[in-house]
């Protein structure tokens, strides 16, 4: 009851703007100044340059290097692509004037060039780059510029390792897996049938990997149910279901409050449903002040990553936290 008197407060909140759903947002709703607020402390060739470049590189979480030849080329065989291609998350794209940049990994054939443009990823979820790929990076980068004449401008984090290492630490504060667990009233077992059904009714489908995953309009996943293990659930293996949990991958979900809210609805579903209590990790039941804390730090880590200009769920995020 108090999970529902919660959300129908939560639904109240949202009732005269309905339109700013994250149903109905992605992330290319924003301004060009929320994609890009960095235009300050940069010459005017750096700006343009900033603002047109390839898709999926962003200055944000990727060292990059721009080099402009004193001359067009047709020496593909001078841009070492075989070692860029053994740097991890690491991309180089040429283009000749102000021509569409090409990945240097979609090259067939000759092509005349007077653009390099070399990017590669300060961090992942495994941790930020190594000593060892940055050395190599940056000695590429050089020899690039060497063999093919010409000059080279740093883009975005020249000092790569003082960056990745900051960036690692904003990732460590961002990066949560939020987790709510839901058993049976009576330290009972859930009625497998009466789940399978609520999960039909109520949106979820089964992804590739076995979960039964909910997602938005845009098709996009928003949380998924597992069993008290993390694992998919089984209903033919365990038929006798003592919890399961709800989670969402906060870094990797568009808009997180509103998506901590459609879970919430769920929640209450099941919660109708099945007989069912949420509980904390001592299995004892949570109340709206929990749950309100609970959405506190939810809203802290989306703006903290807005803030960064890594929006939750973004194609930037995606690639950060994948």
């Amino acid at each position: 009851m108090i999970i529902f008197n919660w959300i129908r407060l939560i639904q109240y909140r949202k009732k005269n703007h309905a339109e700013n759903s994250f149903l109905y947002r992605d992330e290319n709703g924003l301004s060009p100044e929320e994609k890009n607020p960095y235009v300050q402390d940069l010459s005017i060739s750096e700006k343009y340059l900033l603002s047109n470049l390839p898709q999926d590189i962003y200055r944000d979480i990727d060292a990059i290097a721009f080099i402009k030849l004193n001359k067009p080329s047709h020496a593909i065989s001078k841009l070492s692509l075989r070692d860029f291609v053994e740097l991890p998350n690491a991309h180089s794209f040429i283009r000749r004037n102000e021509d569409v940049w090409q990945s240097t990994g979609d090259l067939s054939g000759s092509a005349s060039f007077d653009q390099i443009l070399l990017a590669i990823q300060l961090v992942d979820r495994q941790g930020p780059i190594s000593q060892a790929h940055i050395q190599t990076f940056r000695m590429l980068s050089e020899k690039t510029k060497n063999d093919l004449d010409g000059s080279l401008i740093w883009l975005s984090h020249a000092n790569i390792e003082e960056d990745a290492n900051e960036l690692n630490q904003f990732c460590a504060l961002v990066d949560h897996m939020m987790t709510l667990t839901l058993i049976p009233k009576n330290n009972g077992m859930f009625d497998n049938e009466k789940l399978i059904e609520t999960l039909k009714v109520d949106g979820f489908k089964v992804d590739k990997d076995g979960y039964h995953v909910f997602k938005g309009r845009d098709k996009r996943l928003l949380f998924r149910v597992t069993s008290l293990n993390q694992k998919p659930l089984s209903f033919n293996l365990d038929p006798y279901i003592q919890g399961i949990l709800f989670q969402m991958d906060l870094p990797l979900t568009l808009s997180c409050k509103d998506s901590f809210d459609a879970m919430l609805e769920s929640i209450t579903n099941f919660q109708k449903e099945l007989e069912c209590m949420l509980v904390d990790s001592n299995k004892k039941e949570l109340n709206i002040n929990h749950i309100e804390r609970i959405r506190y730090q939810v809203e802290k880590i989306e703006n903290q990553m807005v803030a960064k200009n890594i929006p939750p769920g973004s194609s930037c995020a995606r690639r950060l936290f994948s």
